[in-house]
């Protein structure tokens, strides 16, 4: 009796096994009649494939390495996906009828449906038939549908991320961030970042061994763009400065040209003079306008802090010579109108006397504080457009449009050498820090260097496309800056005569430049209306034992 119960047992079992085989079987092929409708309105004559993973994954992977699919296939798309969907082999491409049906045999759950007319596009997973019925109405179509079902699946994530991988190993990191964008996998994304940010700033490490630092430093903030703060990327960057320089601000205020730009002793301030009348006082460190000078009745054409950096002294094209208490802006004292445009004012290193060049060919000096004219110093054939002290205050250089620079001895008023510019107008003059050399820019733009002792022009610095406004050697004396009309500052490496560096970015003429106290920056004034501080090159800032020299 047990026997035979056990046989009867083992014998349901295996029919009931053999049913539930068969029930799967069923259920994994069977017949399914497919309604494709848009909105109301059935589809007739419509193609309908079915489709698997792979399929799928073979159609959308070029699509995805040609274009951005973040928002799904666009409808340009929709007859070329459809066009290159392979149907499963052994299921015939089936077209709906005059009610928007057809029938679908052997569909297993693993399959996908897709039919495709014209601007529409439906898609569905088997899985989603109901009782061998399915209808694809607005809910299914559309090219982000399509997507967002069909990425979904293993088969084509793997393919995906495969063409991504590859893409990344050719260098192809825009088509590989397409291809991970349209797989939706941010880890994928990420890799494609890293990958992007590390051939950056291999390239930008090349650009800086090859000198050129415009492209290093456009290679490295791209990279610090993608990934930012990255330790690599900061240490370039820093490494680029260090070499390069860079813009660190831009003062925007005056309305009009600035016509002159000026560092304060201490390096704390700036103060510049427009073509607006105006002079206005800025902190250097943040850029910062402080406060603003109102007096002359035409536009500023130079200033200059005195010694001590509390008071300063402004010339204009109004005539008037004018002295300024820094801290308050107020007006301590001025000239009567000279009858000619100033186009130039120093201080004297004691700050007892000030210096004016003009357009009546002379250079003025001027007793402080009550500014008492002391002597005039003649010779030039014409207007004067720039004067400068020497760092002894014994002597000083003035330039003028009579194609010359002059050394005076201040103390007698005396003219000591003459130097000739061939045929340039002389704009601007800077003494160099030990006294002994000069320094000109001119209408030719040319600046060059004169060895005072003995008159002679020692070198020629070539490199300007227009006329030079303004001059400055560094604290040392290794190196001088210049300003030209052609909107750029250069900084001139003097033991080899050849440019070291140029800063771009005005989009005027600039027309003065000043080194800042601690030798590190330049401040430039510009006709675009700006004034740019600029942080230089390591190289060039002063050596510490000449400084102290």
């Amino acid at each position: 009796m047990n026997q035979y119960v056990a046989k009867v047992v083992c014998v349901g079992a295996v029919l009931c096994a053999f049913g539930c085989a068969q029930e799967k079987l069923e259920e994994a092929a069977k017949s399914v009649e497919i309604t494709l409708r848009s909105g109301d309105v059935p589809a007739t004559d419509v193609p309908v494939k079915i489709i698997d993973d792979a399929a799928a994954a073979r159609a959308i992977v070029p699509l995805a390495s040609n274009q951005s699919l973040t928002n799904g296939l666009p409808e340009s798309l929709y007859t070329s996906f459809f066009n290159a969907l392979d149907p499963v082999p052994g299921i015939s491409v089936a077209k709906t009828d005059r009610d928007g049906k057809a029938t679908i045999n052997r569909l297993r759950s693993q399959h996908f449906i897709v039919a495709q007319d014209g601007p529409r596009l439906w898609v569905a997973a088997a899985t989603e038939a109901r009782g061998r019925k399915l209808t694809l109405g607005s809910e299914s179509m559309g090219g982000r549908r399509a997507l967002d079902l069909l990425v979904a699946q293993p088969a084509v994530l793997r393919a995906l991320t495969t063409a991504a991988l590859e893409s990344i190993r050719q260098g192809k990191i825009d088509q590989a961030r397409a291809i991970a964008r349209c797989a939706g996998s941010q880890s994928l994304l990420t890799q494609v970042d890293w990958e992007e940010t590390a051939a950056l700033l291999a390239e930008a490490e090349h650009a800086i061994q090859r000198k050129d630092y415009d492209g290093a430093h456009t290679l490295a903030m791209r990279a610090n763009a993608v990934i930012p703060d990255q330790p690599r990327a900061k240490k370039l960057l820093q490494q680029i400065v260090a070499e390069y320089g860079e813009e660190l601000r831009t003062l925007t205020g005056h309305e009009g040209a600035v016509t002159s730009v000026a560092y304060s002793p201490d390096g704390k301030y700036l103060l510049t003079g427009g073509e607006d009348q105006t002079l206005k006082l800025w902190d250097a460190a943040t850029g910062k306008e402080i406060l603003t000078y109102v007096g002359h009745r035409g536009a500023v054409t130079s200033i200059a802090f005195s010694p001590d950096g509390n008071l300063a002294v402004s010339g204009s094209s109004d005539g008037t010579l004018r002295l300024w208490d820094v801290a308050s802006g107020h007006q301590v004292q001025a000239t009567a109108g000279l009858g000619w445009k100033i186009t130039s004012v120093a201080f004297s290193p004691n700050g007892r006397i000030v210096a004016s060049a003009a357009d009546d060919n002379q250079v003025k000096l001027w007793q402080l504080p009550n500014v008492l004219p002391v002597r005039s110093l003649t010779g030039h054939g014409w207007r004067v457009t720039s004067v400068a002290f020497s760092p002894d205050g014994n002597f000083s250089l003035s330039g003028s449009e009579d194609d010359s620079v002059k050394l005076w001895d201040v103390t007698k008023g005396e003219e000591v050498r003459s130097f000739r510019n061939g045929l340039a107008n002389v704009t601007c003059v800077a003494f160099s820090p030990d006294g002994h050399f000069g320094l000109s820019g001119g209408r030719d733009k040319l600046v060059k260097v004169w060895n005072l002792d003995n008159g002679r022009e020692i070198l020629r610095l070539a490199g300007h496309t227009q006329p030079v406004r303004s001059v400055a050697f560094s604290h040392d004396g290794r190196f001088a800056v210049s300003a030209s009309e052609d909107g750029t500052v250069k900084v001139w490496d003097l033991s080899t005569g050849k440019v070291f560096r140029t800063f771009t970015g005005h989009t005027g003429a600039v027309t003065g430049v000043a080194v800042s106290p601690n030798g590190h920056n330049i401040a430039s004034a510009s006709a675009d209306g700006t004034v740019k501080i600029w942080q230089l090159p390591h190289l060039v800032w002063p050596h510490v034992e000449e400084v102290k020299k």
